[in-house]
């Protein structure tokens, strides 16, 4: 969309006018201020009293009282009017005038004036209200046919909006809860009639989305007003007064998840040794700035939905930035850790808002300061890009298993969970979970969510309840809340939350609340991809043993046949023998028209097993690259020849006839590389590149 659109297509001069109206505490301001920054072309009137002579001095007297009590309905009709008019006159240098409270508000607060002092209801006070407006009726739809209105509410009820409203004031009264209620009801009856052309309900919702819908809105209209690239950015603050400390975080953020690293100061257009200072309105503006940069930038770049900024040394910038980006903001301070200046490196903990680990999980944790920050920065990136399910229970009965699992299950369940519990979830994971287990083939899978603190009560329950079992082989992996949140979790695992939702995993008990994490589609299938490597590796093993395995032969050849085909179709096939199937049907082995039952069959296991790992390992292979044809010429004898260069260019020599002047040998120009920038275009550069930090002497990193 072209930022300077051509004349034909500008909104009409009947439409240049952007009001934003809204009670009090709704961010109007904000909003404003925001939208400004971002687009240039959009002039900012000024307050309607501003425009009015007759407006009274406000200086030692009450606005809500005069409002309220000392002036006649007519008095405030004429000055309400009369300021709202003459701002409509006012000459205008730009393309779009964007004001603050458009006409349907003068109504609205007239009629909510009378509600509160004649004490009547809303169709009433706004019957009033129309008549103490009418002398300038023609004048008021004149100016408010020019308006394009967007009014911000607090909540879609009124009630609701009001008493929202009222708990941001800072000194609220009993005058000021009836008139903000009143207020709330006559702007919800403008709403149903139709007098604006968007509603946007701010609620509790961050600055960055209301912003992104009143963009998107006005975007439709105006293309001059660009859409909001922050909507999806989550954003890390780092702060500290530790540079290699908090270097660190940055780098392992852009390297290991992801994170475009971005220098805060540069964003807000300030010099990186300026004081944030203490000064609210100053604060502010710096928060401002810095979403302002960060949304131009993510504009340029709109493959980005993570970054990190640094330094960003203030608490107050950061509460701004709270109110900025709400929950998709994530403060941290790697700072370092006071001690002899022979200490191995200067990290310590991360001192985040959620973090409060126990004294003697601070004294473990600071002899590991480097392992303790990558894990934190783990849980921040796996918290902001996973999703949480809450947890269902199903019953033992439902599974279908056998009789001795069925009650090995329910002792180990009352032994966990009963009185003294010990665990805070109970799964069965794998083919039980599924129903398809096999008696005297399949494992017992058993997943446990537990404290370290209770591993030796879970293995004297596990000993205790082993005959139970009758000879099956039962796995029991027992993992803390910390590793899920940090994503510490096998590749397995992994897979298995992310089909929990279908069925893969079977809670048969979980604590109240407990919600576990979804791996988003990046992380997945980069584990998968690991995952393939390893069972790549494990059938070579195999097949090298004169008498291999054959219940690991035939696991690892149906582990790398459900990888390949996820990747390859994003199919899911559970149990081994659907994907052993599967495969070979998609390519088969030329031996047998389908597989059948080889699990116990080594000819035909060995033979899935060859058709799998060739398969994979011919997907890593190169192109094969043509081989270049030699120039067609007469054959000379023997002589002297030159050992070519990378570059060079070979020509035939002429033969004796007559001779033609060669053409010049042509390179193409260098590839930028590591050490290498590609020269500057004759164009302008873009407004939003802001530079990529990297630690000194690591190159030109990419984001």
């Amino acid at each position: 969309m072209p930022m300077n659109p051509p004349t034909a297509d500008r909104p009409p001069a009947a439409h240049r006018v952007i009001a934003v109206s809204g009670p009090a505490h709704v961010g109007k301001d904000t909003q404003l201020r925001m939208l400004a920054r971002r687009t240039p072309r959009i002039e900012i009137s000024a307050r309607a009293e501003e425009h009015a002579p007759r407006w009274p001095a406000l200086c030692g007297t009450e606005r809500t009282g005069w409002w309220l009590e000392g002036a006649s309905h007519q008095r405030l009709a004429d000055v309400l009017a009369a300021a709202y008019l003459a701002r409509t006159r006012q000459p205008r240098a730009g393309d779009l005038i964007c004001v603050r409270q458009g006409l349907p508000m003068l109504e609205a607060t007239l009629a909510a004036v009378i509600a509160v002092r004649e004490r009547r209801g809303p169709a009433r006070a706004a019957h009033e209200a129309r008549t103490a407006l009418a002398p300038y009726l023609t004048a008021l739809r004149a100016a408010e046919e020019a308006e394009y209105g967007i009014v911000l509410l607090h909540d879609e009820d009124p009630a609701r909006g009001a008493a929202r409203c009222l708990a941001r004031s800072p000194a609220p009264d009993g005058l000021l809860a009836a008139y903000q209620g009143r207020l709330h009801e006559q702007l919800g009856r403008l709403v149903d009639e139709g007098r604006f052309d968007t509603a946007v309900v701010v609620g509790d919702r961050p600055a960055i989305d209301v912003q992104h819908e009143l963009r998107q809105s006005l975007h439709r209209r105006y293309p001059a007003v660009p859409e909001c690239a922050l909507s999806r950015v989550r954003v890390v603050a780092l702060g500290g007064d530790c540079d290699q400390a908090r270097d660190a975080a940055g780098e392992y953020l852009r390297t290991r998840r992801g994170y475009a690293r971005l220098d805060a100061a540069h964003l807000a257009g300030t010099a990186a040794h300026d004081p944030a200072g203490t000064d609210a309105d100053a604060v502010t503006t710096r928060a401002e700035r810095i979403a302002d940069g960060l949304d131009r930038y993510c504009a340029a770049h709109p493959f980005l939905d993570r970054v990190s900024i640094e330094p960003v040394r203030d608490r107050a910038t950061v509460e701004e930035l709270g109110k900025i980006f709400g929950d998709r903001l994530h403060a941290l301070r790697p700072d370092a850790v006071p001690g002899p200046a022979t200490a191995p490196d200067a990290f310590a903990g991360v001192r985040a808002p959620d973090s409060a680990p126990g004294e003697a999980g601070q004294n473990t944790a600071a002899a590991w300061p480097r392992l303790r920050l990558q894990r934190r920065l783990d849980r921040l990136a796996f918290d902001a890009a996973w999703t949480f399910r809450p947890l269902k229970p199903v019953s033992i009965h439902s599974l279908g298993l056998p009789p001795c699992l069925g009650r090995y299950l329910r002792d180990l369940r009352e032994q966990l969970t009963g009185r003294w519990a010990s665990a805070d979830l109970l799964a069965v994971t794998g083919s039980a979970a599924r129903g398809t287990y096999r008696h005297g083939w399949s494992d017992l899978d058993v997943l446990v969510l537990a404290p370290q603190d209770g591993l030796p009560r879970l293995r004297r329950v596990r000993t205790e309840l082993e005959p139970v079992l009758e000879g099956v082989r039962m796995t029991m992996t027992v993992l803390t809340e910390d590793e899920f949140r940090a994503g510490a979790l096998p590749p397995r695992l992994l897979h298995v939350l992310t089909l929990s939702g279908a069925g893969a995993l079977a809670p048969l008990w979980c604590a109240p609340g407990l919600a576990l994490p979804v791996p988003d589609a990046v992380t997945y299938a980069d584990v998968s991809v690991r995952d393939g490597v390893q069972a790549a590796v494990t059938l070579r093993k195999q097949l090298l043993l004169g008498e291999p395995d054959l219940r690991v032969l035939y696991k690892a050849t149906a582990l790398l046949a459900k990888i390949m085909l996820r990747t390859e179709s994003g199919a899911e096939y559970p149990a081994d023998d659907q994907a052993i199937t599967a495969f070979h049907h998609r390519q088969p082995d030329g031996l047998a028209d389908a597989p059948g039952d080889v699990r116990h069959d080594r000819a035909g296991i060995e033979r899935m097993a060859t058709a799998v790992l060739r398969a994979w390992l011919a997907t890593l292979a190169p192109t094969p690259t043509p081989t270049p044809t030699p120039p067609a010429g007469p054959v000379r004898g023997p002589g002297p020849t030159a050992t070519p260069t990378r570059n060079a260019t070979r020509t035939p020599a002429p033969d004796r006839g007559p001779t033609a002047t060669p053409k010049p040998a042509q390179t193409a120009p260098p590839t930028p590389g590591p050490a290498q920038t590609a020269p500057p275009s004759n164009g302008p550069a873009p407004e939003a590149e802001a530079p990529v930090r990297r630690p000194e002497g690591t190159g030109h990193g990419g984001t």
